[in-house]
């Protein structure tokens, strides 16, 4: 199994430039290589930009260099950074032509993913919790993020999984958005069942939890048998993970969010 990942620079921004002083990308990336080496798969690690680890991946984006996200915008207040994303496993799968997991830079291996690769289907793919797809933000930015997360894929060599990546990378550059574009390709109408697979335009795609393959709700708690963890945005500050965080997240983040679901059921929002 090849285990992908990459990232264009090692200081994560946030949207408006702010460096987040604790977070780097080469940490959480050479902790994926190690986890990677610890499972027996092949790391593949893309440098984007200045990341200083990998092997070269440009892109051609003057935006994106500078700033780590591009100048389209898909929605307001909504910035897009990965449009690179199917060009990139595109080119892993092609030099490489084994079963790919993609982690986003800021996602890192936890433990073993053996029981990922299956002859079962084509593109794998990480299915948000339910909690997270209800509430005002979510309504608002259903369309980009509807029931996937794009920080973590499988990818199958399949003939069907290149024809896949072309209409994403396609798709990608038609709507400014990665994430929007594989929502698009691989959400059936209704939201699917964990573990389960569909078929889109002769794509088999599986859905795979979140709450172990790409677990980012820290501030939820922590769920059991965690296999990758994604410090992405405003969760960056539980990297890195160590004992004293993992003991927070097991104690009292996971108190303070049952108390505010408890209080906002007890006074829900006037309409």
């Amino acid at each position: 199994m090849i285990i992908l990942t990459g990232a264009n620079t090692d200081k994560a921004k946030n949207d408006s430039g702010k460096v987040y002083k604790k977070f780097s990308f080469s940490g959480v990336i050479k902790e994926t290589i190690r986890q990677a080496e610890k499972f027996g798969y092949k790391p593949v690690v893309y440098d984007l930009g200045s990341l200083g680890i990998g092997e070269p991946f440009h892109i051609e984006d003057k935006v994106f260099a500078e700033k780590g996200y591009y100048s389209t915008e898909t929605q307001k207040g909504y910035k897009s950074k990965s449009l690179f994303k199917p060009e990139m496993v595109m080119d892993c799968l092609t030099k490489h032509k084994d079963f790919t997991a993609y982690l986003d830079g800021d996602a890192t291996l936890y433990g073993s993913i053996d029981e990922v690769v299956g002859d079962d289907y084509d593109i794998g793919v990480t299915l948000r919790k339910a909690s997270e797809m209800e509430g005002e933000w979510y309504e608002k930015h259903i369309d980009i993020i509807k029931f996937v997360n794009a920080g973590v894929i499988f990818f199958n060599p399949t003939r069907a999984t290149f024809e896949f990546l072309d209409k994403w990378h396609q798709v990608t550059h038609e709507v400014g958005n990665d994430q929007r574009a594989l929502n698009q390709l691989v959400c059936p109408e209704k939201c699917p069942q964990p573990h389960s697979i569909h078929v889109m335009n002769g794509v088999r795609i599986k859905y795979f939890p979140c709450e172990q393959y790409n677990y980012y709700l820290f501030n939820q708690g922590l769920e059991p048998d965690i296999k990758i963890l994604h410090f992405k945005g405003d969760v960056r500050q539980y990297y890195p993970f160590g004992w004293q965080k993992r003991l927070y997240c097991m104690t009292v983040s996971s108190v303070l969010y049952n108390m505010a679901r408890l209080f906002r059921k007890i006074f829900p929002k006037k309409p």
